[in-house]
């Protein structure tokens, strides 16, 4: 078989409904009435086969794009707007320069939904080092909060988010709800901005009034 072929449907029809959904906004019955009319004998499970499932290649497209765009040059632009997911209320985040635009869906936008869209949508790792240190002073954090921080975490070894919240439970459990979601801040500001994996931003400009990522 030719390749992008998989059942009876080649990539062209595949493709079709996908800018026919995505880009002209068509539902699902209105394309299925479509294709319909030229002859083509398809299932409305088949076109919500092809919107919903397998995706991993327009994922991992996605990924390059952004891994160039970040590399493209040291000022980036994020903004972000409400919008609603299964009937809840998120943020779209918007990230951007001259030479690309991504998109990314977050509960928040506090400073760890921040990192998570500069990451490419990947989970943010924790790390303990000078730069956390600076940064939970320029935040406020407690002096008392940061020298038990200190006895938990090994200096420039990276955490979990799971691995954090069980330390934090474990033995930093009197901080307020406010101290606490600093100091995860802090530790993944510092992780964010010494790992090697993705570009780090010099520069980021923001339309709305938001948290920045040194504090």
């Amino acid at each position: 078989m030719p390749a992008g072929y998989k059942g009876q449907f080649g990539p062209g029809v595949k493709a079709w409904v996908l800018a026919l959904y995505y880009g002209a906004g068509m539902s699902e019955p209105k394309i299925v009435e479509l294709l319909r009319t030229v002859g083509l004998q398809i299932s409305t499970g088949q076109i919500s086969d092809w919107l919903i499932k397998e995706q991993e290649t327009f994922h991992a497209e996605k990924r390059a794009v952004v891994q160039a765009g970040l590399e493209s040059s040291p000022w980036q632009h994020l903004d972000s707007t409400a919008t609603r997911v299964a009937g809840k209320n998120e943020h779209c985040h918007v990230l951007c320069n001259p030479l690309y635009t991504a998109y990314f869906t977050q509960a928040g936008k506090d400073r760890l939904s921040l990192v998570r869209v500069l990451l490419g949508g990947t989970e943010p790792m924790f790390r303990y080092n000078e730069l956390a240190l600076s940064l939970l002073e320029r935040l406020g954090v407690a002096q008392k909060w940061c020298k038990q921080l200190a006895k938990q975490l090994t200096a420039q070894q990276d955490y979990t988010e799971e691995q954090i919240d069980a330390m934090l439970d474990s033995h930093l459990a009197k901080p307020g709800e406010k101290q606490r979601k600093l100091l995860k801040d802090a530790l993944a500001i510092a992780a964010y901005r010494t790992q090697e994996i993705w570009p780090v931003v010099e520069l980021l400009r923001m339309s709305a009034m938001r948290p920045n990522l040194t504090g």
